[in-house]
């Protein structure tokens, strides 16, 4: 059995029993609803101050008919240059396709740019795999290993150190007299 040492503050913080009571008061998440669930709202829990607390909060999150104002170019300050072009540019290729694609416009809009990243990652991993492979030479590109052939076969019994995994340096141009051997 495991000695409680400390104060039940100390052992609150030592042994959480939901992640966020961990963190210091100050850095917990706070719900702004005031008794968010029901059960916290029955009769004889809440006095009549937090019945009025409870009441306001509620009146508040009525919309003025004025609300939600459109503030022009909130997206440019609220996004990065980079996203905020990215988005301009694909909602201006779909607004001009508008008048021919109909109703399915904000599912092309959602789905095209995402399907074309797709894509072109696919073809970069491609490229990569493909024409970056490992050498001698250098450490970058894609690196492979293939299967060599049944264990004890008569081509493995001539096989030496330097047969497994030389990246093509046994194949090499350059450095080919003996005092460059390893």
């Amino acid at each position: 059995e495991r000695k409680m040492v400390g104060s039940w503050e100390e052992q609150r913080f030592l042994y959480p029993k939901q992640y966020w009571e961990m963190f210091p008061i100050w850095e917990r998440k706070f719900d702004i609803q005031p008794f968010k669930y029901e059960r916290n709202r029955l009769p004889f829990k809440m006095n009549n101050e937090e019945r009025l607390w409870r009441k306001q909060w509620l009146e508040d999150q009525v919309l003025h008919p004025d609300e939600p104002q459109n503030i022009p170019n909130l997206d440019k300050l609220r996004l990065n240059p980079i996203r905020y072009r990215w988005m301009r540019f694909w909602d201006g290729a779909f607004n001009k396709i508008r008048p021919i694609v109909g109703g399915y416009t904000p599912v092309l809009r959602y789905s095209i740019p995402k399907i074309l990243v797709i894509h072109t990652m696919g073809i970069l991993f491609t490229y990569y795999c493909l024409y970056r492979k490992q050498n001698w030479e250098y450490s970058g590109g894609a690196s492979f290993y293939g299967y060599k052939g049944d264990w004890g076969t008569e081509a493995e019994k001539h096989l030496t150190s330097q047969d497994y995994y030389d990246r093509g340096f046994q194949a090499r141009k350059a450095c080919r007299y003996a005092e460059h051997k390893y």
